[in-house]
């Protein structure tokens, strides 16, 4: 038997500047998230968007602490306020970049600090890390709607609102990156495409079609905007990533789609975030949501009965 090594060279926008990860900066609306080019000499590097989502199912062990939000496309789903964004954006890269600059290509009289090793520079909107939030967190809620037996269209429907209202700016952002580019980028959401989501979003349901289908089709049309491609060397892959992670992204929603990783909405009706089931019959994403509902349900019902009794005790004094 030959035993044949797995080539494995990364998915990384970049190497962090320290032990902290990528460094990011406010500037105005956008953020600055500046990284090392990566030289995929490291396995398992934390800033490895693909390894990390593979990572995250080897890592549940029983006794310990459920690990099931730790996946990075539950991670950037469940990034609803502008810290756990920035989070996300100092560990994997920016997501879907205004500019990007490479310290490689600029000439030395205009460069401030060493060549090497080359750093990247990129700009991100704030705005537009929001909306792909949105897009992301509604096209797997989506998914998850559509591996139910009881599909609701009306659910469905709001949810391909959400993602219409912002996918409408990916051609524009198409144009963007091909004006920095050398060739046209790889993905591309078409205008037939748009059109076809926007319908969708407001379409009665069908009269013939299963109800689900207008949620298959957002999902294809989503998904068939980034290609699955193969690369013969790091450097062309990378080149494919060096204005966002979004593609990464949108590679592992494509694996959840077609071969989905059981995973849920925490119960807790205070917390509402994704969580990759760990074991059957879980409902909470950790031990601590589970604690705080059931806390909140007994005094739901506790609560109850003490005020009936002190309001008794009160009308009873006042006789």
């Amino acid at each position: 038997m030959i035993n044949v090594e797995q080539i494995y060279p990364g998915f990384q926008w970049g190497n962090g500047i320290d032990k902290n990860g990528l460094h990011v900066s406010a500037i105005g609306s956008d953020l600055e998230i500046t990284g090392l080019v990566p030289t995929y000499e490291v396995r398992d590097s934390a800033c490895d968007l693909i390894r990390q989502y593979e990572e995250a199912a080897k890592q549940v062990v029983i006794g310990q602490e459920r690990t099931g939000t730790q996946s990075p496309d539950v991670c950037f789903a469940n990034a609803d306020s502008d810290d756990k964004l920035i989070a996300f954006v100092r560990r994997f890269g920016p997501i879907v970049a205004r500019c990007v600059q490479d310290t490689r290509m600029i000439p030395h009289a205009e460069l401030q600090g060493p060549r090497f090793p080359g750093r990247l520079i990129a700009r991100q909107d704030m705005q537009e890390l929001r909306n792909e939030q949105a897009i992301y967190r509604a096209a797997l809620v989506l998914i998850m709607h559509l591996a139910q037996r009881n599909y609701d269209y009306g659910t469905a429907q709001q949810l391909i609102k959400t993602i219409a209202a912002n996918v409408k700016e990916w051609p524009r952002q198409w144009e963007r990156e091909k004006s920095q580019r050398d060739f046209e980028p790889m993905w591309k959401l078409s205008a037939e495409s748009l059109k076809r989501i926007e319908g969708l979003s407001v379409a009665p349901p069908d009269p013939i079609l299963p109800n689900e289908v207008s949620g298959r089709i957002v999902i294809c049309e989503l998904l068939n905007s980034f290609r699955s491609i193969i690369f013969p060397n790091p450097l062309e892959m990378h080149s494919n990533i060096k204005f966002g992670t979004r593609p990464l992204l949108y590679s592992l929603l494509r694996r959840q789609f077609l071969y989905p990783r059981g995973f849920s909405i925490c119960s807790n009706s205070e917390c509402r975030n994704f969580f990759n089931i760990e074991r059957s019959g879980q409902q909470f994403c950790s031990s601590e949501c589970s604690r705080h509902h059931r806390q909140r349900i007994y005094w739901q019902k506790r609560g109850k009965t003490l005020r009936n009794k002190r309001t008794y005790q009160r009308r009873k004094a006042g006789k």
